[in-house]
């Protein structure tokens, strides 16, 4: 089937201007599960209720849809009096549920590391924080790259469910122009290439920082 280059250049305008709105929604959920999955692996690692929350915590967000957790913010949120716009939920969703995942990538990092260097440090007279910052997180960083990489690329192709949230994002934009000129191939080979795009600057970037990691190292 032959692509219309005429029908895309009418196209491509709109598409991006949602593609903005992908890169946003991506770029803010991974910053916020950096710190967030941390937080929550560091967590599930200590002994008693707050390891228990923890887990509990990765294993509801892991184990359910996206798009659920998503409709149960945007249209359960505001029976309890908090009502959030189409964005702030879906941000807040993908950030829930991908946080659990950044935490089980940052706790198998963590639990990588030899317990000998966390005795060692302790021998030292480190402090905890100390130990963390000095010694056991810069490896961490370094072995978590990839898998953080991948975890970037799903977010940023998870993105499109906003859409069922009337987010105008680049899948909600393909949505309305299929509807307006029924041209479906054109519209999502458009869509498709865009988020290959995206994903591939991602998997570029990736690359990029392993290397400077590796020669740091």
């Amino acid at each position: 089937m032959a692509i219309d280059l005429n029908f895309l250049a009418r196209l491509l305008p709109d598409l991006l201007q949602g593609a903005l709105v992908t890169v946003e929604l991506s770029v803010l959920t991974m910053l916020i599960c950096l710190v967030w999955g941390l937080l929550v692996a560091l967590a599930h690692m200590t002994r008693g209720p707050l390891g228990w929350l923890a887990g509990a915590y990765i294993q509801i967000v892991r184990n359910t849809p996206l798009l659920i957790q998503m409709y149960i913010v945007y249209f359960g949120f505001p029976m309890a009096g908090f009502a959030f716009s189409g964005f702030t939920s879906g941000l807040l969703a993908l950030c829930l549920q991908n946080g659990g995942y950044v935490a089980e990538i940052y706790r198998g990092g963590l639990q990588s590391v030899s317990a000998r260097q966390y005795e060692a440090g302790r021998a030292l007279g480190m402090r905890r924080w100390t130990l963390y910052r000095v010694v056991i997180l810069p490896q961490v960083i370094a072995r978590v790259v990839p898998p953080l990489a991948n975890q970037a690329i799903s977010i940023t192709k998870d993105t499109a469910q906003v859409a069922a949230i009337a987010v105008m994002d680049i899948m909600k934009v393909a949505q309305v122009w299929v509807e307006s000129s029924a041209n479906t191939y054109d519209v999502f080979f458009a869509v498709a290439l865009i988020y290959l795009v995206l994903t591939t600057i991602i998997s570029l970037g990736a690359r990029i920082a392993e290397r400077q990691l590796a020669f740091a190292s």
